[in-house]
């Protein structure tokens, strides 16, 4: 990863001056289509030149470990992917409304039979690993009351066929799949909602289960979905395909990239559908992998500096800091007058015991030199004067009287 690191940095600056981003795009067969009309509509509009390269059978967890060993910067792994390996270099570009369950039978079923063969365990999942079957491990107990779950492994899915082996489907898919979507025009498949229409926006089963499991979402596919028009819409669940990437790859070509996508409305993430846009509810997201940092850099392009975020808030507090400062100072000042005012006097009592030297008899002097000590002293201590320049003058006139004293009681011995 260090390697890869340093040959970005080094490939950042050629890529600026060329106006051109490469980057190769690892799909699964199926979504080939969809994706490389995503990739041209993104080349066109911007600097980025992505290549998209498909596999047959390709696993999501492949995909990954495609990313991990270098063969390729981007590709799509579903939200609800169990991905066992380390995740500590897998990044999450951005999320999409890409897969939707499906839930289809050969048959024309009541709600009340769709509950019913679900309860019963007279499904098929389909799926094209284990690590994929996460949300149905979580879904099909809310009807079963057991943690068993029917599932077929299938690199390929084959619907027609698999219609006929088993009573009800469940799969996810894209919106684009036009396999399915010549099935249902025939009558040789018929798609059910997964929960009662008439309970939908009051409590159903699906924002339940949503709400509980935020790797999905309620969705109404509507009559205009898998290349023909249905009859009614249906009412399901979502999950988020996310466009991966590693941690290692720039945030400026990630950032880029998503701007490219928004600005363009290259894939409808950010407008108004099914109650979802990425960038009001992408907190409410629980994602399998952290987004990359030029992702973040982007959702927050528009917040506010802490400075301008706390702007009132900072000059609240420099009035504040003013006034009290202003106050302090105040303050300061006339203790200090006061200390002053104080030592004036002491002083003055010096002074005056200087003039009246040869009227003070020898005791008397002591005993106010003694007292005048201690009482300065003890101010001193107590922080009631201060040791300045006029405390240094008392004690300078102090001496001197009290060498006076000395003289005094030398003559007397």
């Amino acid at each position: 990863m260090l390697k890869k690191s340093f040959l970005w940095l080094l490939a950042l600056p050629f890529f600026s001056c060329n106006h051109n981003y490469k980057l190769n795009l690892l799909v699964s067969e199926e979504d080939e289509r969809v994706m490389t009309k995503i990739a041209n509509d993104i080349n066109t509009h911007s600097r980025f030149d992505i290549s998209v390269t498909s596999k047959d059978s390709l696993t999501e967890v492949a995909a990954i470990e495609s990313l991990l060993d270098n063969e390729y910067e981007i590709t799509t792994v579903d939200n609800t992917l169990d991905y066992h390996g380390s995740k500590k270099d897998l990044r999450t570009v951005i999320p999409f409304f890409h897969e939707v369950l499906v839930v289809a039978s050969r048959h024309e079923l009541s709600q009340k039979e769709i509950d019913s063969l679900i309860h019963t365990g007279n499904y098929m999942i389909l799926t094209k690993e284990v690590d994929e079957l996460a949300f149905f491990e979580r879904m099909i107990p809310n009807f079963t009351g057991d943690s068993t779950i029917n599932y077929r492994l299938e690199p390929h899915y084959d619907l027609r066929n698999d219609f006929q082996k088993y009573d009800l489907l469940m799969f996810f898919s894209a919106l684009e799949n036009y396999e399915l979507g010549r099935l249902l025009f025939d009558k040789e498949a018929y798609i059910y909602s997964l929960d009662h229409e008439e309970t939908y926006g009051k409590g159903s089963f699906i924002e339940g289960f949503c709400q509980a499991y935020k790797k999905t979402t309620p969705y109404i596919i509507s009559r205009y979905a898998f290349g023909i028009t249905m009859e009614n819409p249906v009412y399901t669940l979502a999950v988020h395909e996310l466009l991966m990437t590693t941690s290692d790859v720039p945030k400026k070509v990630i950032f880029d990239l998503i701007e490219t996508i928004h600005q363009h409305h290259i894939v409808p993430i950010f407008e108004s559908s099914n109650s979802y846009t990425f960038e009001v509810n992408h907190q409410d997201i629980n994602l399998s992998f952290p987004f990359h940092g030029g992702t973040i850099n982007y959702l927050e392009r528009d917040k506010p500096s802490f400075i301008e975020r706390y702007s009132e808030f900072m000059g609240f507090i420099l009035s504040v800091f003013i006034v009290l400062f202003g106050l302090s100072a105040s303050f300061k000042a006339n203790m200090n007058q006061r200390k002053k005012d104080r030592m004036d006097l002491y002083y003055q009592e010096l002074l005056d015991l200087k003039d009246n030297l040869e009227d003070t008899s020898t005791k008397d002097l002591s005993d106010n030199l003694k007292r005048m000590q201690k009482i300065v002293f003890d101010l001193l201590i107590k922080e009631k004067l201060s040791a300045n320049n006029e405390f240094v003058i008392f004690m300078m006139l102090w001496d001197e009287l009290h060498h006076e004293l000395m003289k005094r009681q030398g003559a007397k011995i």
